[in-house]
């Protein structure tokens, strides 16, 4: 602050000190012009006027002083520096040749000038105006270029610097040719293997060169042609593994025995050509081509070695991301093959899924898990990282939630114990850990209950359920996050909250937007696409939100569960409490055979059922706790179910030849396809078993 003041005081009291600083600037070896708001020349000094060999630029957009190459781009900078207010330093830039002057590498850097400044006095023009635009200053650095080739290993490390950054093929080749133009050519070509192109091992033992596919270009005229039709001039030397430069006049063997690539060069205005091969451990990945067409130097040793050294560094980076793209890709198979084919629906759940791969896919699950009491279980969790190992885990951590839901446990144990599982999981990890890092995951639970219309949600590390109502609102079902799984051994809380019919449940991994608070506003968005008419639809709301989520790569990958519910049909739910008493089995069969007999099940189906209602109530009126109730629930199956307050679980054993009991559960368990017990929230236990029926289309004419 003290420093800032001291320069506005020596500014405002000392004129002298600024007029000497102007004078200087105006004398400066720098070429040093001053641009207004359209970029038109207002001032610039004697250095200038030498760079532009006597041209007079006042009044002229600069990019008409300048015999640009690509004025457009410059253009832009100018007009991004004006107004962002962000100065754009030491730019590379090449001109045209003219009558005058031949081809000059330029450095060019523009700063912003502030508003309200005073008219430079060691400048021409009229002092006391103010100024506003920008300041351009130029060097002339092509005598600097020329000598610089004799230090290749700095033009070496800054050609690396810039290539390579990222796992891409083409923009690892697009880096190299705006890094070799126009410091090493005029223009640059880059084609790659087919097998590089499609992210395949290298042929075995190929018989003759592969074809390559140009992917970069940089530094030629609009609409030239600088790759040639045909590639069989390049075949010894991707054979050889050599690089060649030739000079279009000199060389009469190479050039002459091929014609069509002489009238390329010529074509393309190059009087020089060097091509080289990109080699990685004996094999050909691809084809570098530089052209000097204005540069009027040809190509020499120097250039040839650095060439070398810069496919080399090349190869490895092109390496580097064929093995992340095939791993990548062998991950997005097991992936894919550990996920639902398809999810399964009932009554009263419709079901669609998104999936949005990224750069780091491999480690998304979601999972839905048809429960007893035609609930349905809905999960949606993330592995954080990607590759292999991720994809493995994922299926490990999926396979494991799917045989705790099995066991009716409540969303929030559920999580509990999958933590735990995760947390073994990492410990197995053993040394393997440092190499693919600390096993990190996050996991989303919900539990619908049709017949109550509600959800019970729990979270470890992973977002909120999300409504979308019948009328468009979205409300989130808020739930206190628990730990990640694999996390501290904490209890994780579940939330219930009421559902209306034909609403939109939406569970999501943590990558669908960046910021978590957009994903309501993301999800207005794509209900803003949907038909006006015809409700809610899951699968309409899916390809909205791939339509606004696939227009720019992601880096992450993202996984969706749309699921709308509705109440279930209750003409196919019967209830009945059960007398506290011996006929309390009687009362059960009764109810059975009626219920069944309505929805037009078969004999077999009525007849093993009533042997299962009877064991199940006289268990409960004989060892449990009244008031005891019966459920029958007629969906995909047929459920039955009794629940008493009692805290004791039936225990199924094998009865000895001599023994008078003990025999019900185990008929229980040949008879019924599925059966178990769950503990319900308020308390009490609920033993129930399910029959497969039919197909459901041969039974619906039964059905009142």
């Amino acid at each position: 602050m003290e420093g800032d003041a001291r320069r506005e005081r020596t500014l405002e009291t000392c004129p002298e000190a600024l007029r000497v600083a102007c004078e200087a600037l105006a004398a400066s070896p720098l070429a040093i012009l001053v641009l207004d708001d359209v970029l038109r020349v207002t001032e610039c000094n004697e250095a200038a006027h030498h760079l532009l060999a006597g041209t007079d630029p006042a009044g002229k957009v600069i990019t008409d002083v300048l015999p640009l190459r690509d004025p457009e781009t410059e253009k832009a900078d100018a007009c991004e520096v004006r107004t962002s207010g962000v100065a754009s330093l030491n730019r590379l830039v090449r001109t045209r040749a003219t009558p005058r002057q031949g081809p000059r590498t330029l450095c060019l850097s523009f700063f912003p000038l502030p508003h309200g400044l005073p008219r430079l006095p060691g400048l021409p023009g009229q002092p006391g105006q103010e100024e506003s635009g920008l300041i351009c200053t130029i060097a002339d650095i092509t005598p600097e270029e020329a000598d610089s080739g004799t230090d290749p290993l700095r033009r070496l490390a800054a050609i690396q610097g810039e290539v390579g950054e990222t796992l891409d093929h083409d923009t690892t080749c697009a880096e190299l040719a705006e890094a070799l133009v126009p410091g090493a050519a005029d223009t640059v070509v880059i084609a790659l293997a087919e097998h590089v192109t499609k992210g395949e091992p290298p042929p075995l033992a190929p018989h003759h060169p592969e074809p390559l596919c140009p992917i970069a270009c940089s530094g030629a005229p609009e609409g030239s042609h600088v790759w040639p039709a045909d590639q069989r001039p390049f075949a010894p030397l991707l054979t050889d593994h050599t690089p060649r430069a030739t000079d279009i006049e000199a060389d009469t063997r190479w050039l002459d025995a091929e014609p069509a690539l002489k009238r390329l060069l010529r074509a393309a205005g190059a009087h020089a050509l060097l091509a080289a091969p990109i080699m990685r451990e004996g094999t050909v990945l691809g084809l570098l081509l530089l052209y000097r067409g204005e540069t009027p130097a040809p190509f020499s040793r120097e250039d040839i070695a650095l060439v070398e050294k810069v496919c080399a560094h090349t190869a490895r980076c092109l390496d580097h991301a064929s093995r992340f793209h095939r791993e990548h890709t062998v991950a997005l198979a097991i992936q894919n093959s550990l996920l639902p084919r398809q999810p399964p629906t009932g009554a009263a759940l419709d079901i669609a899924d998104l999936r949005l791969p990224g750069d780091e896919s491999g480690g998304g699950w979601f999972d839905v898990m048809p429960l007893s009491g035609a609930r349905t279980g809905l999960a949606v969790g993330q592995v954080t990282g990607f590759g292999v190992r991720t994809a493995t885990t994922m299926g490990e951590l999926r396979t494991a939630g799917r045989s705790l839901a099995t066991l009716d446990l409540q969303p929030g144990e559920l999580l509990a114990r999958l933590s735990r599982t995760t947390a073994t999981l990492a410990r197995d990890r053993g040394g393997v850990q440092q190499e693919y890092g600390r096993l990190c995951a996050g996991c989303t639970y919900a539990e619908w209950d049709p017949l109550s219309c509600e959800v019970t949600v729990a979270r470890a590390g992973g977002p909120e359920v999300l409504i979308v109502r019948p009328d468009g609102t979205i409300d989130p079902v808020t739930t206190p996050e628990g730990p990640s799984l694999g996390g501290p051994a904490e209890p994780i809380p579940s939330v219930t909250a009421a559902v209306p019919p034909q609403s939109l449940l939406i569970l999501h991994t943590p990558g669908l937007t960046d910021d978590p608070a957009d994903v309501p506003g993301l999800l207005h968005r794509a209900l803003d696409r949907l038909p006006g008419s015809g409700g809610l639809d899951p699968w309409a709301l899916c390809d909205a939100l791939s339509d606004l989520l696939t227009s720019h790569p992601r880096a992450t990958e993202a996984q969706v569960l749309v699921c709308r519910v509705a109440a279930f049909p209750p003409e196919r739910v019967a209830t009945l409490a059960l007398p506290d008493s011996p006929h309390a089995a009687e009362a059960a069969r009764a109810c059975c055979e009626r219920h069944l007999r309505e929805w037009g099940l078969g004999e077999d189906v009525r007849f093993n059922g009533q042997l299962i209602v009877s064991e199940f109530a006289g268990n409960a009126v004989r060892h449990g706790s009244p008031p005891a109730r019966l459920r029958l629930i007629f969906d995909q199956a047929l459920t039955i179910e009794v629940s008493d307050t009692g805290g004791n679980a039936p225990l199924l054993r094998h009865a000895q030849e001599g023994d008078e009991g003990g025999r019900g559960l185990f008929i229980v368990s040949q008879l019924a396809d599925r059966w178990g017990t769950r503990y319900e929230t308020g308390g009490g236990k609920t033993i129930w078993a399910e029959v497969d029926t039919p197909e459901k289309g041969d039974v619906d004419e039964g059905l009142p």
